[in-house]
């Protein structure tokens, strides 16, 4: 059966090439007798032969000129640049083995490396394919060459071992191989990456890797080598004439793979939330060996920048069709949040891992407002004012993301047809867990409003409160009296309407509102008058508290 799946793949997109007589035999066998049962008894499995890397397969990055990075590249194995004596990027890349520049070992490596690069280019095709891209082709072991001198790959290419522990691929490009965002070459059927350097690409002049590419192989590139942000490659880069160039990038040679394959992680976050909101992270693994296993998520908060401290959150997921999710995490405080997401490998697959400062959540604070005073009071008298105190004293609208208290100084005393002592009113907000707090009180106020009944109070306060979860507020009056009337204020319920001698009262008056933001008003005494000429307004003791902004 693999023999049959080899000849219907070497003839839909290929040919066979002509290594030799017996396989020019089996090709015209294969066009005349595709399904005839003399094929069952056919020998023949093409075999790559991999071209020995000597010490540069200690290496995962050799080049001739200059090595670059840009970002938090992970590079796993030695790193050597021989003639040139440039490496630049490391930190912030971190190298888990050596940089050699223009040294001894460096110079051996890319010597090495140059010996495997002339060994591939002068391989002999097993198929010659007619296509320019790979992607959405599932091949079987062999040397591949190709008709068109610039091979892309977009999507996913699978590499099929077939169950063959010794199977090997090189493929032969003439000028440049391009692989598109979020490429991936995948291995079934017992391929590894790390079997003898198993899979080789040889390019005749340059390779460059797609932003999240997820590669796999040895490339041998006559001038220079190319990943774009957050591509990763489990297989060394070698650039035989010219530079190896990163940005944000996970690379492993095999010899740094602990003979595993080398899968890529990509991660996404979600997005900005507020204060007390709900956060995620979720992982796809790719390219290596099929890989299986969890995938550890850990949310930093804010002010750890590197990840090094205790996280704030730590969540694990298994792998499901590559995937895994964090499932929610409820943040606490506003600031910047950083994930990680570590895989963990398994048998067959190494662990890997996302850098810190790759996943921000951006988490941002609730709006935090209010205003209050201690008293107003309007009267007009047959349509001429003869009342006017404007909020006394009075804190403003009042906006803020942050802890803070707002208090006016409290007032001694007012005079006239409204007589009033110590007039306090303040605002106090809590940043996480969110909340605004307003206050106003009066000590004891006389309001006249001849030929109405005159209205005398004492010790009034009153208090609202504002969380995400919602409002609260009350009201304390400790005397109240309207002509000749007291009245009992103990325990006052919200919103209690009296009307006593012609004056109405509103008692513990709450007014919830929801634009723009959701909050209360508070007024501990609200008295509307409209009697023998007089029209009156008198708020005592009033309280906004609200807060936006909420998960």
């Amino acid at each position: 059966m693999n023999l049959l799946r080899r000849i219907l793949q070497a003839f839909a997109p290929a040919q066979l090439h002509h290594r030799s007589i017996a396989r020019r035999t089996l090709a015209a066998l294969a066009a005349a007798f595709l399904l005839s049962p003399l094929l069952l008894a056919l020998p023949a499995q093409a075999a790559a032969v991999t071209p020995p890397l000597g010490s540069a397969a200690n290496f995962a990055v050799v080049a001739a000129t200059t090595v670059t990075n840009t970002g938090p590249t992970v590079v796993t194995g030695d790193i050597g640049v021989s003639p040139g004596t440039a490496v630049v990027g490391f930190p912030p890349g971190m190298v888990n083995g050596t940089i050699h520049a223009a040294d001894g070992p460096a110079g051996t490596a890319h010597a090495d490396a140059h010996t495997a690069f002339v060994q591939a280019a002068g391989e002999p095709c097993d198929f010659t394919l007619s296509i320019a891209d790979l992607g959405g082709q599932t091949l079987l072991p062999g040397v591949y060459c190709f008709t068109s001198t610039t091979v892309g790959l977009t999507g996913t290419l699978t590499l099929d071992a077939g169950g063959n522990p010794t199977a090997a691929w090189l493929f032969k490009i003439g000028s440049t191989l391009i692989t598109a965002s979020n490429a991936a070459v995948v291995l079934i059927n017992g391929a590894t990456p790390c079997n003898s350097n198993n899979i080789t690409w040889e390019d005749g002049s340059s390779a460059t890797l797609g932003t999240g590419t997820s590669f796999v192989g040895n490339i041998l590139a006559s001038a220079s080598i190319t990943l774009n942000s957050t591509a990763g490659s489990t297989g060394g880069l070698y650039a035989d004439t010219g530079a190896v160039t990163m940005d944000t990038n996970m690379v492993s040679t095999c010899a740094g793979a602990g003979g595993k394959g080398g899968p890529t992680i990509a991660t996404t976050p979600s997005g900005s939330v507020p204060a007390g909101g709900t956060v995620s992270d979720s992982a796809t693994v790719t390219g290596g060996a099929s890989p299986s296993g969890n995938v550890t998520f850990k949310l930093y908060g804010p002010g750890d920048t590197t990840c090094s401290g205790t996280p704030f959150a730590t969540k694990t997921g298994t792998l499901s069709g590559g995937m895994a999710s964090s499932g929610p995490v409820t943040v606490g405080a506003a600031g910047t949040y950083n994930w990680t997401a570590a895989y963990s490998g398994d048998a067959n697959n190494r662990p890997v891992s996302s850098p810190c400062g790759s996943e921000k959540v951006v988490v941002s604070s609730q709006t935090l407002t209010g205003r209050a005073y201690g008293l107003s009071a309007n009267a007009t008298l047959f349509g001429t004012a003869y009342i006017n105190v404007a909020p006394i004293p009075d804190t403003g609208a009042i906006s803020t993301t942050s802890s803070s208290t707002t208090s006016t100084p409290c007032v001694a005393q007012i005079a006239g047809l409204v007589t009033a002592h110590v007039l306090c009113a303040n605002i106090t907000t809590v940043a996480f867990p969110g909340k605004s707090t307003a206050s106003a009180s009066v000590a004891d106020a006389t309001v006249v409003l001849s030929p109405a009944p005159t209205i005398t109070l004492q010790a009034v306060r009153s208090t609202s409160t504002t969380t995400c979860a919602g409002s609260t507020g009350t009201a304390m009056i400790a005397f109240l009296k309207v002509g000749n009337t007291v009245i009992s204020t103990a325990n006052v319920a919200p919103n209690t309407h009296l009307t006593v001698e012609g004056v109405a009262l509103v008692l513990n008056e709450q007014i919830p509102f929801s634009t723009p933001d959701k909050g209360l008003t508070v007024n501990a005494i609200h008295v509307t008058v409209n009697l023998k000429g007089v029209k009156a307004d008198v708020i005592v003791a009033s309280s906004k508290s609200d807060i936006g902004h909420c998960p």
